[in-house]
């Protein structure tokens, strides 16, 4: 492997292609072009493909009627191939050793991140519902790698204030929850909790929302309007592109955030 990779082929994932290739390093005038390096790809193990048929056949509908869940899930919202390969690679070519991962959901793309990270590496996650929490639990408990991952159940800020002084700095942090919270989370990892070279990763996906059941009900699910959370995210978007010390790539649904080069 080359110690400073310029071109980086991963296959399918987008890091191989877009445009502000942050994971390149710059090479001084006349310096040897270095070889092609390509990130170790993790074939999905069998049991996060066991979380993701779970997740599947579990009826999150009925689970929020019973008031099991605090919000109606859905399948969808797990972390696909695509996006657990993309944080394998983002983890594996930054050389992440702490991670954070703020938005847990069903806890498929935890445990592919604690799949790539070194023996001695960890995942700091939060979920706010406990339900979200356990179930993802029952998988990691019998992972090799699941000693890797601290569960937290709250809120993003109340781990932030409580206890991410004491797990981190952080190499590499994922945003996927609350979109209105997306730049009071960023402003508060800039207050010690983030590595020199620390990347964040925000999730830009727009949420749909669940209709109240009281709109289900009565055949009424096309009334009801939730905020997707579009406009927060094009907010945060605006005040990521104004920082100084930072570059934005967007691509595959998340913005990426990564140190710029000093002079």
């Amino acid at each position: 492997q080359a110690a400073h990779p310029q071109n980086l082929s991963t296959g399918a994932f987008p890091t191989a292609t877009f445009a502000q290739n942050f994971l390149a390093v710059p090479q001084k005038p006349g310096s040897p072009r270095p070889v092609s390096w390509s990130p170790p790809q993790a074939p999905s193990s069998d049991i996060i493909g066991e979380m993701r048929e779970a997740v599947k056949a579990t009826d999150w509908w009925q689970l929020y009627l019973d008031k099991k869940t605090k919000f109606r899930v859905a399948k969808e919202w797990s972390a696909d191939a695509a996006r657990c390969g993309l944080l394998q690679t983002l983890c594996a070519v930054s050389g992440a050793k702490k991670v954070l991962e703020i938005g847990q959901c069903c806890g498929v793309a935890t445990l592919a991140m604690a799949e790539v990270l070194p023996s001695d590496g960890m995942v700091a996650t939060v979920e706010i519902d406990p339900f979200l929490a356990d179930f993802a639990k029952q998988f990691w408990a019998r992972s090799a790698h699941g000693t890797k991952i601290h569960s937290f159940i709250g809120t993003g800020m109340e781990y932030l204030k409580a206890q991410a002084p004491h797990d981190g700095p952080f190499d590499l942090v994922v945003i996927d929850a609350d979109k209105d919270g997306i730049w009071e989370y960023y402003c508060k990892l800039k207050q010690g909790l983030l590595t020199s070279k620390a990347v964040v990763v925000v999730d830009t996906t727009p949420h749909k929302g669940q209709p109240p059941d009281r709109y289900v009900r009565f055949g009424a699910e096309h009334k009801w309007q939730s905020n997707s959370g579009q406009d927060a995210i094009e907010d945060a978007l605006k005040h990521f592109q104004n920082e100084d010390s930072v570059s934005v790539a967007n691509f595959a649904g998340v913005a990426v955030l990564y140190p710029k080069p000093q002079a």
